[in-house]
């Protein structure tokens, strides 16, 4: 399985992550303040934002493929599962 978000997708989670964490987590204002400051600077279509979201694709792909088994079979031997 492969997950690939797109940039609007990824922008959306990190919005809604930052927001969640400004709002809900016991945060100093300093620590609020730099995390306003870093989601600014994530603006659609921008270098950074693109860096992101490669980061997170590969992250949950990463993440994924840990946790799935797979079947492996090679030139008609049985097949195998493997955690990959």
């Amino acid at each position: 399985m492969i997950v690939l978000l797109e940039e609007q997708e990824a922008w959306s989670l990190m919005m809604l992550v930052t927001a969640v964490a400004t709002d809900n987590a016991d945060l100093s204002e300093e620590g609020k303040e730099a995390i306003r400051k870093w989601r600014g600077e994530l603006r659609e279509g921008s270098e950074a934002l693109e860096e992101l979201t490669d980061e997170m694709n590969d992250a949950m792909n990463t993440h994924i493929d840990s946790k799935f088994m797979r079947r492996v079979k090679s030139r008609g031997k049985r097949a195998e599962t493997l955690r990959r």
